[in-house]
């Protein structure tokens, strides 16, 4: 009878290390063993200097477009009205630019730095003591203490570990729910404001909100509105050639895959809900799909779909779209889309904030030790369990450097909103029509603008065509006398400047009867020199308080877009 022998083998994955360890049971006391180091990739440590490099670059981008609007600025934009006013508000945006980019960059450093020394930690890795030092963290060769960048990045999901730190619990999402909210609206507001005054590299300032923070972006986008108050001629490229280098080849292939579409093209409204809905899908799906493998698939597509409300007017077919003869026909569709944007954020914030009151809501009774009760119950006021879970929500800011980012983005964009709605002078009832579902729309007429602006420089005329009055006896009062004099006739033409032209009469010749203004003296949609009303970025903080920066955003960008 032949006997058998069974033996069991490891996994083959597992031969490697059952060697090594009886291996080193044979070892010296005075030898160390030798650990198994697996050559590090340095593909992660390419992503993180490819995206250091890209916000460079794409900032340089951004700025040369600001620099042709400022280039390209019309003559009638060099007045003493305008000169210092426009000098003074875009000194204040590029400032808060200024904040928004050092605070991003400063708590990227601190996020960054903490995950290395956690990484450090759990790997038996030294830290620096100095920068220069021995034991520095820049010295040169192998030392302890060298910092390990390769390494870290290659065992340390960084992108992810700060999405998903924001996603995990209900009171940091708080915060970066309102972001994404607000880069819905924005987004929406730069495809529209870009296209309507044709300022190009819209791309750039979108990208920048996504590899940056949004109130870095939005700030520079508010400076390019501002030095662009009447849309750009279709030849600014060949005006500000020598100023600004410019992509010619580019511009040519982009024009022959994608043809350009008439004047006053605007995609039907269906489309762009469509969109809406799958962005704010995509936002709502954040939470739960947190720590799960499809967490990265959903983020990248909330922060990927923003750029399709810029592609959508130029990839669509011309049938799939309206064309607009005057700018305020479309001002019906933008408060609509702006109102359903209010709307779904409104609620998604309300959301948000129940789930972060309802986990960060202490219990109602407690328990306190002392010598006399070791167990002594205590109860807690209705005021007092509030207080504290509004504490919580709004400290969640100052405990993890990825909250913190995510939170001063918030505040910024917040105080630049409601910096921007006062210097605009937007109409509350605009503000209000395109943040409530159910108020009705305010109702304008098309070109009451120009008409308006038209009644302002007929009005000296009137005055001298005005009809004789009625005569009475004895010598006519002063007040009814409808001849002006020579002194009020001359103040009123030096009051109005070039608007107050000759009246041709019967006497005149058929040439001045027949004058037409010349293209830089007829009006055009673009912005009016407007008062600062703090009321209106009063408002705006308030609907940002109440509803979130989404709804307080979109109700600004919707006033804004129905405004000029």
């Amino acid at each position: 009878m032949k006997t058998c022998r069974l033996s069991v083998r490891p996994k083959p994955s597992k031969v490697l290390e059952i060697v090594v360890k009886e291996a080193q049971k044979g070892l010296p006391e005075d030898m160390a063993p030798v650990e198994l180091q697996t050559t590090a990739s340095y593909l992660p440590t390419g992503v993180v200097a490819t995206h250091v490099f890209a916000v460079s670059y794409i900032s340089v981008v951004v700025l040369r477009t600001v620099y042709r609007s400022y280039v390209a600025l019309p003559p009638s934009s060099a007045t003493r009205s305008r000169e210092p006013l426009r000098q003074g508000y875009v000194q204040a945006f590029s400032l808060l630019a200024l904040v928004s980019l050092a605070a991003a960059a400063s708590f990227s450093v601190s996020f960054s730095s903490l995950s290395y020394r956690v990484w450090a930690t759990e790997r038996g890795v030294e830290l620096p003591d100095s920068v220069f030092g021995d034991n520095g963290a820049l010295r040169g060769g192998e030392h302890p203490g060298r910092l390990q960048i390769v390494r870290w990045l290659n065992d340390t999901p960084l992108y992810r570990d700060a999405l998903e730190i924001v996603a995990e619990k209900a009171r940091y999402f708080w915060w970066g729910q309102q972001v994404n909210l607000a880069l819905v609206s924005w987004s929406t507001y730069l495809a529209i404001e870009g296209q309507r005054r044709k300022i190009s590299n819209l791309w750039a300032y979108l990208a920048l909100a996504q590899m940056v923070n949004l109130s870095y972006a939005q700030n520079l986008f508010f400076v390019t509105v501002l030095l662009t108050p009447v849309p750009l001629p279709e030849n600014v490229r060949d005006l500000t050639r020598s100023s600004v280098p410019t992509w010619g080849r580019y511009a040519q292939l982009v024009a022959r895959v994608f043809p350009a579409k008439p004047e006053g093209f605007v995609p039907k409204p269906a489309l762009y809900l469509f969109l809406l809905v799958s962005n704010f899908v995509a936002t709502f799906l954040i939470p739960y799909a947190s720590n799960t493998p499809s967490f990265m698939i959903v983020s990248i597509i909330s922060r990927a779909l923003p750029f399709s409300f810029l592609a959508l007017p130029y990839i669509i077919p011309e049938t799939w779209g309206n064309v607009h003869r005057h700018p305020h026909d479309t001002h019906a569709t933008y408060t609509t889309l702006f109102r359903s944007i209010s709307t779904i954020s409104s609620l998604l914030h309300v959301k948000s904030s129940f789930f972060a009151l309802f986990h960060n809501t202490p219990e109602s009774t407690y328990y306190r030790h002392s010598l006399l009760h070791p167990f002594e119950e205590e109860h807690r006021s209705a005021l007092n369990r509030g207080s504290t879970a509004l504490s919580r929500i709004f400290g969640a800011v100052l405990e993890h450097p990825a909250i913190s980012a995510f939170g001063s983005d918030v505040l910024l964009s917040g105080l630049s909103l409601g910096i921007w709605a006062a210097i605009r002078g937007l109409d509350p009832a605009d503000m209000l029509g395109s943040s409530v579902l159910f108020l009705p729309q305010k109702q304008k007429e098309p070109g009451a603008v120009s008409v308006s602006r038209k009644e302002e420089t007929e009005k000296p005329v009137k005055q001298l065509e005005a009809t004789p009055a009625t005569r009475r006896r004895g010598r006519p009062r002063r007040s009814e006398n409808n001849t002006p004099d020579l002194d009020e006739t001359s103040a009123v033409s030096k009051r109005q400047g070039r608007s107050s032209r000759k009246v041709p009469t019967n006497g005149d010749d058929a040439d001045d009867a027949s004058y037409q203004p010349m293209g830089s003296d007829q009006m055009e949609e673009g912005d009016e020199n407007a008062e600062d009303d703090w009321e209106a970025g009063a408002l705006a903080w308030g609907l940002i308080t109440a509803g979130g920066l989404g709804m307080g955003s979109a109700a600004i960008y919707g006033a804004e877009g129905i405004a000029r």
